[in-house]
């Protein structure tokens, strides 16, 4: 008896068949085995010729456990859910828009962490002397006080 082999992925296997691939960004990946991918093109008007972005955003079934910010091609399948007809196929890579947002993020946390110590410690410092200045008054104060009544 033959053993059939299970495919674990629906898109294996549609590469060579000549099917159009999509490539999109994965915005969401909340759900298991599912991710949202928006998939941006660039239409041009037919009587006006200006150029503007059309948005799509897809639920598609993930079994190579994409992570939010990767850049995959998917393809149409067979319907898995009421909203789920297309599959991963590959990561094509990271995107630099997401990443280099993170890299600021991070670098501006660094920066406020550094600034809110400093703040702290110059905080510290003038309370300090303050009540030093406040300590030295009261002692002079005392003592023309003193010296008054004598």
């Amino acid at each position: 008896m033959p053993s059939k082999k299970l495919k674990t992925n629906p898109a294996e296997g549609l590469l060579s068949t000549g099917v159009s691939l999509i490539r999109g960004r994965v915005v969401a990946a909340k759900q298991p085995k599912t991710v949202t991918v928006l998939v941006e093109r660039k239409k041009t008007h037919p009587f006006y010729k200006k150029s503007f972005m059309r948005r799509k955003k897809y639920l598609v079934h993930d079994e190579l456990g994409v992570l939010e910010g990767d850049v995959v091609e998917i393809v149409k399948i067979k319907p898995i859910s009421k909203n789920k007809h297309f599959g991963v196929v590959r990561v094509v890579g990271k995107d630099i828009e997401v990443m280099v947002s993170q890299h600021l993020k991070e670098e501006a946390a660094a920066e406020i962490a550094e600034v809110m110590s400093e703040e702290k410690e110059s905080s510290v410092e003038s309370l300090e002397s303050s009540k030093e200045v406040s300590i030295e008054e009261k002692v002079l104060r005392v003592s023309k006080v003193r010296k008054e009544k004598v």
